[in-house]
């Protein structure tokens, strides 16, 4: 893995100062894509159109620091005249470590949690960090990662140089990625084990893993192939020797990426014997390539949980945003319905203080009506009231419907006494056609229909009852009866 370099971080981390920053026409999202190659001093861009190379450009000196970097970007934008905004970054330096954790077979989620606790211990003696962990093989039965770190705060930096020109960073990737990615597409059988030694800058990166399989370690030799190809063969060799010891692989396929090919009779000298050295040469822009072809949501991408969060935190914002202009619209609309309802109210107000006069005059007419009505209601509520109530002809009415038809009415009345407690008194006087004993039956069934009735009638025992009236000078004349009944009425 990658040694750490006693370089200061402030190197790398410093703000781009010097002349002013040109403003970049931007045209928004328009489908282009930006690829940046920052490998050990060496830059290298790309403009993919559709992931199809459409311009490159070269950095003619090594770029270490921020300030070399905005330079070397300022330029190359302007050669390029690249106005989109997506922007990837294929990163190797000393800033960003690479090493390997092997743990027990455990699950992918106790597999997390365990590099998080691994990268919190890191930044207790550095500083806050992003990573991501990339499957390598284990040995034997354990689990082993490539745990891929970069500080924070040159990500911060990096962050602030491109917003400045108007560029989104999306991903930054390790070389390895790109290295695999074309390892799989190599014309060789499927699972043979292969070492590829890739030119970076400064720096070569060699990687062991099988074909369309899994990745067994990568390092990174701090040795050019023009300035120490003796190294490079030498650790070459000692990683061939790593992956036979370590993971009982046998390499036999070297391959050898790169523009400078000084490197391989060294190779040749110090691992050639029995194996098959392929050199293949090839440029950065061809990694960036490689890399743009690659899904935007790649496993190994270092800020992809760092975007997720940025775009949960700016959905969270447009939420708000959107509830507090809502909120504001609401309070708008309610302020402008009630500043209708109460001119709409002034408006009503001032039509009823101009027709105050003609409602005041209604007003004092429909007064005295009401006051004319309330003394005709009281004067017919005093008549009724004093008036009595028509008992003797309703009572009269009552006696001719019960009266048996051999009785007449010679007189009646009925008569109201104040005088006495006895209330309605009544007087009946009439005749019976009928012999004496019939007479008295009539008298008296007539007396008690009298009693049971509504009238609650109750007669005077004194009162004369029947008494035979004289006969004429007609002997075959029938008997006729004379009777009276007195009483009261409706005794309470």
């Amino acid at each position: 893995m990658t040694p750490a370099i006693e370089t200061p971080a402030s190197s790398l981390a410093e703000p781009a100062l010097g002349r002013p920053m040109p403003r970049r026409a931007s045209e928004g999202d328009n489908g282009d894509a930006l690829g940046i190659g920052w490998l050990h001093g060496s830059l290298h861009l790309a403009v993919f159109r559709r992931q199809k190379l459409a311009g490159n450009w070269s950095a003619s000196a090594p770029v270490n620091t921020m300030v070399e970097l905005a330079n070397a970007l300022d330029e190359a934008l302007r050669e390029l005249k690249f106005g989109g905004t997506e922007t990837f970054l294929l990163l190797e330096n000393d800033q960003f470590v690479h090493q390997i954790e092997t743990m027990p077979q455990i699950s992918d989620a106790a597999a997390q949690s365990y590099l998080h606790g691994r990268v919190q211990r890191y930044e207790k003696e550095h500083a806050p960090t992003l990573w991501v962990g990339q499957p390598a093989a284990g040995l034997r039965k354990e689990r082993s990662f490539i745990l891929h770190m970069l500080p924070k705060a040159f990500y911060d930096g990096l962050c602030r140089l491109l917003i400045e020109r108007r560029l989104d960073l999306t991903r930054i990737l390790p070389l390895v990625v790109p290295i695999q990615r074309e390892l799989d597409r190599f014309p060789i059988s499927k699972g043979r084990p292969v070492l590829v030694a890739v030119e970076a800058g400064g720096a070569t990166a060699v990687m062991v893993a099988k074909v369309g399989g899994e990745l067994l370690f990568a390092r990174t030799l701090l040795a050019s192939w023009g300035a120490d190809p003796a190294r490079i063969g030498l650790e070459i060799n000692r990683s061939l020797l790593y992956a036979n010891q370590q993971f009982g692989c046998s390499v036999e396929r070297v391959w050898l990426l790169g523009q400078d090919n000084q490197a391989t009779t060294q190779v040749n000298a110090k691992c050639g014997a029995g194996r098959q050295i392929t050199v293949l040469p090839t440029t950065p822009v061809e990694w960036l390539q490689t890399v743009a072809k690659l899904p935007p949501r790649h496993p190994v991408n270092l800020v992809a949980g760092s975007l997720k969060r940025k775009r949960l935190h700016r959905s969270i914002r447009r939420v708000l945003l959107v509830a507090c202009w809502s909120a504001l619209v609401l309070l708008g609309v309610d302020a402008w319905t009630t500043a209708q309802a109460w001119s709409g109210e002034q408006d009503r107000y001032a039509r009823l203080q101009a027709d105050e006069p003609r409602l005041s005059a209604e007003r004092e007419k429909l007064v005295e009506r009401n006051r004319i009505a309330e003394r005709d209601r009281t004067f017919i509520r005093e008549v009724e009231e004093d008036r009595l109530p028509p008992v003797p002809g309703k009572f009269a009415g009552y006696i001719a419907s019960i009266l048996p038809h051999e009785m007449r009415l010679t007189d009646l009345a009925v008569k109201w006494e104040e005088s006495t407690a006895a209330g309605w008194s009544f007087r009946i006087d009439g005749t019976v056609e009928a012999d004496d004993e019939t007479a008295r039956e009539l008298v008296a069934a007539l007396q008690r229909q009298l009693i049971k009735s509504p009238w609650r009638v109750r007669s005077n025992d004194t009162a004369r009852a029947v008494v035979a009236m004289p006969r004429s000078g007609d002997t075959a004349a029938a008997d006729v009866q004379r009777f009276r009944l007195e009483g009261v009425m409706l005794e309470n």
